[in-house]
């Protein structure tokens, strides 16, 4: 049995193909939990729509308190012993979650169970594949060795209730990190792996928070990585307050070549959003920018999202797969 969690604010737009995805799944024991962060355009009068018919649905009114104040809501008042995480803008395809439950009874360890997931536009188009999360074992282990934090795409995870809520959930000062943080902590009780097959459509739209917010996501994942890496070494883990003072401290090279590689890792994104939205030529600008101030991220990203032997034979396979479902 599965609990979704769905928070949901001013999603008007996308919010109802978001909940036919996971209506329709080829699991069928569920609940869905939309929760409604004090919305403004109709959202809820949406979701009370789809509440009238499919018992499986509840539906949560809050004020608005924020994404992981939202998720944590949704959690709490979860029935069941896993949690699927499912962003209001996001389709879920309909063996996600039967594929996540056959994994987590093969593999009683694992705590987070993610996929891969395509990247879609606003209309709906799929662009790329993310191969995101180790896919075994032992690359979880040499990843958290190494200090780094295994993690997956977030709307394609499904987590263990007990060890979440235990852990008090999402830690809702670090949103938009939120996610990263939190399987940091899951993954000292447990796997965080990725079933890598392409479960969930991840649109890209200019509202997201991984684009409006996304230089203060990557200093919290970077304070995220330090505390992990404090623990390994057995010291005293950083307060965000302590950690940015002591990025303060570090060589001159370092805090200036950090922005750099961080515009990089940005402008890559406003490539694929520009494609997304096909103004090509603004896309074709930003990568250029985004290859020339961090290349190693933008063509490792590009050779895996778009041009390696697996994303251009999953991608041709998704295209035929959707030309089919058109109507004639």
């Amino acid at each position: 049995m599965i609990s979704v969690v769905m928070p949901a604010y001013n999603a008007s737009k996308f919010i109802a193909p978001a909940i036919e995805s996971i209506l329709n799944q080829t699991f069928r024991e569920l609940e869905l939990i939309i929760v409604d962060d004090g919305s403004t355009d109709n959202t809820l009068e949406i979701a009370n729509r789809y509440l009238e018919q499919d018992a499986r649905i509840r539906v949560i009114q809050s004020e608005h308190i924020g994404c992981s104040g939202a998720r944590n809501v949704g959690v709490r008042a979860a029935k069941y012993a896993w949690i699927a995480v499912m962003d209001a803008d996001d389709i879920a395809l309909p063996q996600r979650l039967e594929r996540q439950m056959e994994a987590v009874k093969t593999n009683p360890q694992l705590v987070v169970c993610g996929t891969y997931a395509h990247h879609i536009s606003a209309t709906g188009q799929i662009l790329s594949l993310q191969q995101q999360g180790p896919i075994t074992e032992e690359e979880f282990y040499n990843i958290r060795r190494a200090g780094d934090v295994p993690f997956v795409v977030h709307s394609t995870a499904l987590l263990n209730k007990e060890i979440c809520l235990q852990l008090g959930g999402y830690t809702e000062g670090f949103h938009p990190t939120e996610d990263f943080e939190l399987f940091d902590r899951m993954g000292d009780y447990g796997l965080v792996l990725a079933i890598p097959e392409p479960l969930l459509l991840y649109r890209i739209h200019s509202q997201s928070a991984s684009m409006q917010k996304f230089f203060l996501q990557q200093l919290l994942a970077r304070c995220v990585i330090a505390r992990h890496r404090a623990r390994l070494d057995g010291k005293e883990v950083p307060s965000l307050d302590q950690f940015i003072e002591e990025e303060k401290k570090q060589p001159i090279i370092l805090r200036i070549e950090r922005p750099i590689r961080t515009m990089g890792q940005f402008w890559y994104r406003k490539a694929g959003l520009f494609f997304s939205e096909k103004q090509y030529l603004k896309a074709s600008l930003y990568l250029v920018m985004a290859i020339v101030f961090n290349p190693s991220y933008s063509i490792t990203r590009l050779w895996k999202q778009k041009l390696s032997p697996q994303a251009r034979r999953t991608l041709g396979e998704s295209k035929r797969l959707g030309d089919r479902q058109q109507p004639a």
